[in-house]
């Protein structure tokens, strides 16, 4: 049957770990059955508004002034969620809502099973863009208000509807199973992606760039690093985009490499004294050497995909200042 729960958060600021608003709604067999909406105060470390967030969702501090802080809300979401498996456009950005807030608050994760229509958009359709309003389109239906929480989520709805009429089916976990994608796992301590499995676990395997890929295109002719799990898809299915697009996927940072993608990565911890993989280490040394290697999110590499403009500052100068960047739920 398709019940599900579905879900978006908006941010208040560049850190995941900072929700100002929630959507959800639940959806039995197939029909809305119960929404909900909240405004959020973020956890007191993560509270504050950046201009560049407010310009998207349009809320502001005032407008949480009275709101319940995210531990006082989290237990009201569980309780909505129940049982079902969540659903999300970009999941790993919502579900990372979840877990960064609760860990700036040291509260432990609720447990969830959760599920990424950006993911099966991109295993189901060939979008110019797989953005929320682009697959809505596809799918036969209108986002309307793009950025409010409980708009965003009433699409998500509309998205999984139309990927079960098209696989003919009306099970979520066989609509997952038949476009390879699993179904993502989180609970105290433990965290797995819903992401694509269709390229399997073996050795990756790069393939030959191609040629006519948009010369234009951000990662044309570009050789590209990854390091960190990735939360939208396989790390093979990123190497596979990458040559795609005109560029070069290797293995490790050396001195061919132009762009080193962080997964799973919260760019306020780009500061002097943080811990950082190899990869990232070996990518500032040889920044230091004066070596042009651009630092991206996973975010930023999916905007690219999309062939959008990154318009975020250059993480590489994030060293000694706080970040501005843009949040994750641009998707």
């Amino acid at each position: 049957m398709l019940d599900f729960t579905a879900i978006d958060f908006e941010t208040a600021n560049s850190y995941r770990g900072s929700p100002c608003s929630v959507g959800l709604i639940k959806v039995r067999n197939g029909l809305i059955v119960d929404e909900q909406h909240w405004l959020i105060r973020p956890p007191e470390a993560a509270d504050w508004f950046d201009p560049f967030n407010i310009s998207i969702h349009g809320i502001t501090p005032v407008m949480v002034s009275d709101a319940p802080r995210w531990r006082e809300v989290l237990p009201d979401i569980v309780a909505f969620i129940g049982d079902d498996v969540v659903i999300a456009h970009n999941a790993g950005f919502d579900i990372g809502v979840i877990r960064y807030a609760c860990a700036v608050d040291n509260i432990e994760w609720p447990a969830i099973d959760f599920l990424c229509t950006l993911v099966l958009a991109r295993r189901a359709f060939s979008l110019p863009s797989y953005r929320l309003p682009f697959v809505t389109e596809a799918c036969g239906a209108t986002l309307e208000q793009h950025h409010d929480a409980l708009a965003d989520a009433r699409a998500v709805v509309h998205i999984v509807r139309g990927l079960a009429v098209l696989a003919g089916t009306l099970d979520l976990r066989e609509l997952a199973s038949l476009h390879l994608v699993r179904v993502g796992r989180m609970e105290s301590g433990i965290y797995s992606g819903s992401v694509s499995t269709a390229s399997g676990s073996g050795s990756l395997v790069a393939t030959e760039a191609n040629a006519d890929a948009d010369p234009e295109g951000h990662l044309f002719g570009r050789v590209v690093v990854f390091t960190g799990a990735l939360m939208s898809m396989t790390r093979q299915l990123a190497w596979d985009e990458v040559a795609r697009s005109g560029g070069t996927p290797e293995l490790n940072t050396t001195k061919r490499t132009n762009v080193l993608v962080l997964g799973d990565f919260n760019p306020a911890n780009l500061r002097p004294g943080a811990t950082y993989s190899g990869k990232a280490r070996k990518a500032f040394e040889l920044q230091d050497k004066g070596q042009d290697i651009e630092l991206m999110t996973e975010e930023d590499f999916l905007r690219v995909l999309d062939g959008r403009d990154l318009e975020v500052p250059d993480l590489g100068l994030l060293l000694d200042e706080p970040t501005d960047e843009r949040p994750l739920d641009l998707i």
